[in-house]
C-alpha cells in the first residue's frame, strides 16, 4: 500500500488550507475517482474487481483523512459534493498518470532486458530450445541468459530471475510453482528385446544390459512402484551418458534398457523404435517447478517465459498442475 502524507487541503468553499488527519491511501483515492467516474460503489468495486463494501469503507477511510465529505449518498444515487468537486479536479490526472506509469513499466520489463534462467542439463535438452526460441520471436528487445546446470543454485547468491527444479523440493527459501509431472518409463527396442528377451518384473533387469543416466548413474538403482510402495532395484550398464538424446538413440540402437521420461518418447522421434516395457511397475510422477527466490516477485518478462514453457510442457502430455508455495 502506498500511502502519502499530506499537511493539508482547499477547503471548497473558504479556500483555505483545513487540517488532516492520518496519511492518504493512492488506493482509496483511486477507488474515489472510480466512485465519481461511475457514480456507484458497486460498479466501482465491479471495475476494480473490489467488494462494494471495501469501495464504501475505503472512500469512508479517505474522507475521514481529509476531514471532509466527497460524496452525497443516497439509496439510488451518488453525486459528488462541493469539496468533492475540487477534490477530483486535482487528484484525477494524478491517479491516471500513476496508473498509466505502472503499467508502462509492466510493458518495459515485458520487453526490454535480460532475463537470467537456469535449468537442468536434460530439460533444456529437450525442451528449452523451442522455448526459448519462441520467447525471443514475441520479445524481440529481450535477452535471455540460459545456464544449463544440474547443480543447486542459490537464486540470490548467483543473480536468477527463474530457476526449473525437478523432483522434491527441499528448499524453503524459494517459492515454487508447480508446472507439469513426468512419469519415469522403461523403453528398449525390438531388436534388443527379440535377442535379450522382455523384463516382466524389475528384478529381472539384473540379467540386462542397462543404459545408465547421470548425475545418477553413480547409485545404480531405479526406482518402481510394486504393491503400492517404492522398490529400488540394482541394474548394470556398460554405457553411461549425461544425455537424455543419446540415451534414446542408444536405446533405438539396442544397446539396452532405457528408463527416460515417458512423454518424450512417445511424443518424440523414436516412438516408433521403442517398445514400453515393465509398464505396470512406472513409479509416481514427478513434479516439475519453476522457482524464484522469496520475498521477490516474478517479473512481467518471467512470467511471459513460463507461460510459453508451461504450454510447450503441455503439449507433451503428463499433468500440469496449480500453483503452489514451499
Amino acid at each position: 500500500m502506498i500511502v502519502i502524507p499530506i499537511p493539508g487541503e482547499v477547503d471548497a468553499r473558504r479556500g483555505i488550507l483545513c487540517p488532516m488527519s492520518g496519511t492518504i491511501d493512492i488506493a482509496a483515492v483511486e477507488l474515489f475517482v472510480r466512485v465519481a467516474e461511475l457514480r456507484s460503489f458497486r460498479a466501482a468495486g465491479d471495475a476494480l474487481g473490489v467488494p462494494r463494501s471495501t469501495v464504501s469503507r475505503r472512500v469512508a477511510e479517505l474522507e475521514s483523512a481529509l476531514g471532509t465529505r466527497l460524496f452525497h449518498r443516497t439509496t439510488r444515487q451518488v453525486e459528488l459534493t462541493s469539496a468533492g468537486k475540487t477534490y477530483l479536479r486535482a487528484c484525477g490526472p494524478a491517479i491516471g498518470t500513476i496508473v498509466e506509469a505502472g503499467r508502462a513499466l509492466a510493458t518495459s520489463e515485458d520487453t526490454a532486458g535480460r532475463l537470467r534462467v537456469t535449468a537442468p542439463v536434460t530439460l533444456a535438452e529437450t525442451l528449452f530450445g523451442e522455448v526459448v526460441a519462441e520467447y525471443l520471436a514475441r520479445h524481440p528487445q529481450m535477452q535471455v541468459e540460459l545456464v544449463l546446470t544440474d547443480r543447486h543454485v542459490d537464486l540470490v547468491e548467483e543473480k536468477f530471475d527463474l530457476a526449473f527444479r525437478a523432483g522434491t523440493l527441499k528448499d524453503t527459501s524459494v517459492v515454487a510453482r508447480e508446472l507439469w509431472r513426468g512419469q519415469l518409463r522403461c523403453f528398449a527396442s525390438r531388436e534388443y528385446l527379440r535377442d535379450r528377451g522382455t523384463p516382466l518384473t524389475p528384478r529381472d533387469l539384473g540379467r540386462h544390459e542397462c543404459i545408465l543416466f547421470t548425475p545418477h548413474a553413480t547409485r545404480g538403482r531405479w526406482t518402481f512402484r510394486s504393491r503400492g510402495r517404492a522398490v529400488e532395484i540394482p541394474v548394470r550398464g556398460r554405457l553411461v551418458v549425461n544425455s537424455i538424446p543419446l540415451v534414446i538413440e542408444a536405446a533405438a540402437r539396442g544397446l539396452g534398457i532405457a528408463r527416460l521420461p515417458g512423454a518424450l518418447v512417445i511424443e518424440g522421434p523414436a516412438a516408433n523404435r521403442l517398445v514400453e516395457v515393465l509398464d505396470a511397475y512406472a513409479p509416481p510422477a514427478r513434479p516439475l517447478y519453476a522457482v524464484h527466490a522469496s520475498g521477490g516477485r516474478v517479473s512481467p518478462a518471467a512470467r511471459a517465459f513460463l507461460e510459453i514453457a508451461k504450454t510447450h510442457l503441455e503439449r507433451l502430455g503428463g499433468v500440469t498442475a496449480a500453483t503452489r508455495d514451499s
